[in-house]
């Protein structure tokens, strides 16, 4: 019984490899999306809502392999133990948006206070934030490619450490 668990958990944790490996390819194609539409520099009203949503696509795929998913584990602790101190720190940056302003409104990152301002006899409600929307600089996003690719480098060596060890488990389609 222990050893059916114990393939159990190893196929589990080979699957959050398989799917973090697409994750962070995902996460890169946004990050290259925005570096090749330049849209840090071309800032109009279309291009920054574009922008602030390609941003949130970008670090919800790169955290989703870290964030405390259901029925499948996170990434093992080594998938951050191998950062740089400043890869550790894009890291860190990613976990804390996706967190705070991304997937949930945080009321500490929204600093919400509301004033009225007096316009023309009449008070006009003004819910003034912190600007959580806003999109990370082009140099994080180039930081997140980066990040990314050498994380997908670190899940496809460990795909093929439990490949190896899970081969007998895994289905053939279509054999004779």
């Amino acid at each position: 019984m222990d050893d059916n668990k114990n393939i159990e958990g190893k196929i589990k944790q080979f699957n959050r490899v398989l799917m973090s490996h697409i994750d962070f390819q995902h996460s890169c194609a946004i990050a290259s999306i925005i570096m090749e539409e330049n849209l840090h520099s071309n800032y109009s009203r279309e291009n920054r809502v574009k922008l602030e949503a390609l941003n949130s696509s970008m670090i919800i795929a790169y955290c989703r392999p870290f964030s405390g998913n259901k029925g499948i584990p996170d990434l093992p602790r080594k998938f951050i133990n191998h950062l740089t101190i400043e890869e550790l720190e894009t890291h860190k940056l990613l976990m804390e948006d996706r967190n705070k302003v991304i997937a949930h409104s945080d009321g500490e990152a929204w600093k919400m206070r509301p004033y009225y301002q007096w316009v023309n006899g009449l008070n006009i409600l003004v819910p003034l934030h912190h600007g959580v929307h806003r999109p990370l600089l082009k140099g994080h996003t180039e930081n997140i490619c980066a990040l990314a690719e050498k994380q997908q480098e670190a899940c496809f060596k460990e795909r093929e450490r439990l490949e190896n060890e899970l081969k007998i488990y895994i289905p053939i389609v279509g054999e004779n």
